[in-house]
């Protein structure tokens, strides 16, 4: 399948590594130029740098050959404006995106896209944990996937740190922490918050 992934952050890149991985034929598509570091050594799909908005810069990475276009780039906006180019000029058969703002979810599908809100994601796991007090992980299943979520323990030698320092293995990723008064901080909002004794850190991995 010849698949086309707007934005190479986090989702992107562990995306386009793991349909890579399955024999996909992988393009991936961003404005910064050094997010293509976090592709695995292995890759050798096909990476541009430039603006996904931009239908020249989606023709030289082969949007009018491809089956499938994942928009998971950190902006919602641009996000839209991926999908509804590759849907609506392009006539892409199948077209996921992601969003931040769950209140913009049935404006997507009503333009037939495909949506995964990772807001919405994990506000279900947490309540998943909250239900089930005896435990600290949770999993869901996803289509053929299961993704498990945990609340570590934040421990001495990571207190002080902001989530960017905190690391983590390969196939997991820091959705964001439970503070120790119970609020919830998104990765994306959490900025320059500093780790205390009693946090927990959210975190999202494939098993």
């Amino acid at each position: 399948m010849n698949i086309l992934i707007a934005g190479c952050g986090q989702v992107g890149a562990g995306l386009a590594n793991a349909l890579y991985k399955e024999g996909h034929d992988v393009s991936v598509v961003d404005r910064d130029p050094d997010s293509f570091t976090l592709l695995e050594d292995g890759f050798t799909g096909f990476r541009l740098a430039g603006k996904p908005i931009d239908s020249a810069v989606l023709r030289r990475a082969g949007i009018e050959e491809c089956h499938l276009v994942a928009a998971v780039t950190g902006d919602d906006n641009t996000n839209l404006m991926v999908a509804q180019i590759a849907k609506e000029i392009f006539g892409v058969p199948k077209v996921l995106t992601r969003l931040y703002d769950p209140a913009r979810q049935d404006l997507y599908e009503e333009g037939e896209l495909h949506t995964v809100c990772p807001t919405t994601l994990t506000v279900d796991l947490i309540q998943q944990i909250i239900s089930q007090a005896d435990q600290d992980s949770a999993q869901v299943v996803f289509g053929d996937n299961t993704i498990s979520l945990s609340a570590l323990a934040v421990p001495s030698s990571h207190r002080g740190k902001t989530l960017a320092q905190v690391g983590l293995s390969a196939d997991e990723s820091i959705l964001g922490v439970l503070r120790k008064d119970g609020g919830l901080l998104f990765h994306e909002a959490a900025g320059n918050y500093r780790l205390r004794k009693g946090d927990r850190v959210l975190c999202a991995r494939r098993v």
